[in-house]
């Protein structure tokens, strides 16, 4: 690993947009329409590109449910291209959204992980995550259909 290197975020811009895309079409195992990349420019915070030494490496998206009992974020994607891991940025990212939903008084996040990703299990874990609820076949585009685990992290 390089000793010198910079781990920099940036917020999503319409000259930057298509970064988002490429990442997540080289890393995830599902695809995303033009509208939800064009709906990524409204969500302020909540969608951000990592940089490692200025190369875009990695990226999160996520979505503010809110109800009359509480508010959640959704990670719907964090994607960190294969060559970058181990460097910090996939918590880097998660980093931002936690300390965006403690000021925001936003009491939980959450997300989903396809089964079979036993690295991104054990990442989120890691990172604070606990498994929850066992989704059956949630990743329907998937041939043959994913299933998927809940993780989520309490903020305190």
């Amino acid at each position: 690993m390089p000793s010198n290197y910079r781990i920099s975020l940036d917020d999503l811009t319409p000259n930057n947009l298509g970064v988002l895309q490429r990442i997540n079409s080289v890393v995830l195992p599902t695809s995303y329409s033009d509208k939800w990349y064009k709906e990524s420019l409204t969500v302020g915070e909540l969608a951000k590109l990592a940089f490692f030494n200025e190369v875009p490496v990695g990226a999160i998206r996520c979505a503010l449910e809110t109800s009359k009992e509480s508010s959640k974020i959704y990670i719907m994607t964090l994607a960190v291209l294969a060559a970058y891991r181990r460097y910090g940025i996939g918590r880097k990212l998660v980093e931002h959204i936690l300390e965006y939903a403690k000021s925001s008084q936003v009491k939980e996040v959450y997300c989903h992980v396809w089964v079979e990703n036993e690295e991104a299990m054990a990442w989120y874990a890691h990172q604070g995550f606990e498994r929850g609820e066992f989704l059956k076949g949630y990743y329907r585009k998937m041939e043959p259909a994913g299933d998927a685990y809940i993780f989520r992290k309490v903020i305190e």
